[in-house]
């Protein structure tokens, strides 16, 4: 009876935040698009404000639609997350006029940054937007409602039936493109949007059937400077993810680079990468392995772009679920990935036509299990991800190294 009253309480207060939430990001919306300049047919804005893994997942596509957009005489601005931007500028500045970017954590929570967005936006004359996102979120969409530009495009997404996202369903856009509910890979995910989006402007169906490859293009100069002198290879160990829980524990990083040293000797380098939010974990793991354990700290000391030269340049990379997972997938580096499990088949693993090297994943004992009996449901709490071993890890590794 208590938890029952409880948990309706908890409910209550959730939808009392959610509307208040609302009211404040409608009012500064209708406020800053309140003058805008008149909606130009010409000028596409293409809209994305998710992770770095979803960009790199969904680039194939964009140079696809980009290029569509464009052989129609149109200029095309592309509203990217500043996670991800710098990658835009140095792999598709080709493919896009410019570049709107944004960062959309602030956007979210930063009222008087979202009005300059905004106004810079209504200032622009767009006559078409293009939101491709599959998970999509309301604080993010809700100006839609009040900008000018006549053909407004988007994906159903995720089934939600929160009342805000209704009321942007209805007032957000001119058009909402079909969405299937079963779980795609994300680059897949992607592909229906765009394949989806040609028959809503009546492009001819031979072009639809279109998978590009996944390629990133790394400069000979950057991956020159992250070869060895002596020639050895790197392993690369990447302790960083974007949440606690997805972190595979330091202290078994730290085993694992005392097994790898031990059984490989001076074979390969011992690299740490990541950014700078990732040195203390650094730290922790070269006082663990201990000084007789040649560790290379690079985290802090490359950007995404360095980050991409290097893994070109490595033997393995063995990661969390992050962005040097797949950096390592599309470059054709042999990966191992660390993972909870919880999103299978949404990012990881990869389908075998996409990747041209070996890429494995090793997920808990007990979602394994739960694999096994093809149940890849999300569990209903988040998997324990210490509980994979670095004995685990270490043969996984040593399978995939034998191969090469």
């Amino acid at each position: 009876m208590l938890a029952a009253l409880f948990t309706r309480f908890r409910q209550f207060r959730q939808r009392r935040r959610q509307q208040r939430r609302f009211e404040r990001v409608d009012q500064i919306d209708q406020v800053a698009l309140s003058h805008q300049a008149p909606a130009d047919p010409s000028r596409v804005l293409l809209l994305r404000n998710d992770s770095i893994g979803d960009y790199l997942l969904f680039r194939p596509w964009l140079r696809l639609l980009a290029a569509e957009v464009r052989g129609r005489g149109q200029h095309l601005t592309l509203a990217a997350n500043a996670l991800w931007a710098p990658l835009a500028r140095a792999w598709d500045a080709d493919c896009f006029d410019e570049l709107l970017v944004v960062e959309f954590a602030r956007f979210q929570i930063d009222t008087v940054y979202r009005t300059e967005v905004l106004r810079d936006i209504g200032a622009a004359g767009y006559g078409g937007l293009i939101y491709p996102l599959h998970v999509r979120e309301p604080a993010v969409e809700n100006f839609f409602r009040y900008l000018a530009a006549p053909g407004r495009v988007g994906g159903q997404g995720e089934h939600r039936t929160d009342a805000w996202f209704q009321l942007i369903d209805r007032e957000g856009y001119t058009q909402l493109l079909p969405t299937s509910q079963e779980v795609l890979f994300e680059y897949d995910r992607n592909g229906e949007f765009y394949r989806n989006w040609l028959a809503a402007i009546g492009h001819a169906a031979d072009a639809a059937g279109a998978r590009p490859p996944l390629h990133i293009p790394v400069q000979e100069a950057d991956a020159a400077r992250f070869r060895a002198a002596d020639g050895r290879a790197a392993i690369v160990l990447f302790p960083g993810a974007s949440a606690r829980q997805k972190r595979w524990p330091t202290g078994h990083f730290a085993r694992l680079a005392q097994a790898l040293h031990q059984r490989y000797g001076g074979q390969y380098r011992l690299v740490l990468a990541g950014s700078a939010a990732d040195a203390e974990h650094a730290q922790d793991i070269r006082k663990v392995a201990g000084a007789a354990v040649p560790l290379e700290n690079l985290c802090g000391q490359t950007n995404l772009v360095e980050l991409a030269a290097l893994l070109s340049q490595a033997s393995l990379l063995i990661s969390n679920d992050t962005v040097a997972a797949h950096l390592a997938v599309q470059l054709g580096t042999p990966c191992l990935v660390v993972l909870m499990g919880e999103n299978y088949g949404k990012f990881f693993p990869y389908p075998p036509d996409l990747h041209s090297a070996p890429c494995r994943c090793l997920f808990p004992p007990g979602m394994e299990a739960r694999f096994a009996q093809g149940n890849f449901a999300p569990p209903g709490r988040d998997p324990d991800i210490a509980s994979i071993t670095p004995v685990r890890v270490l043969a996984a590794a040593a399978e995939l190294l034998a191969s090469l």
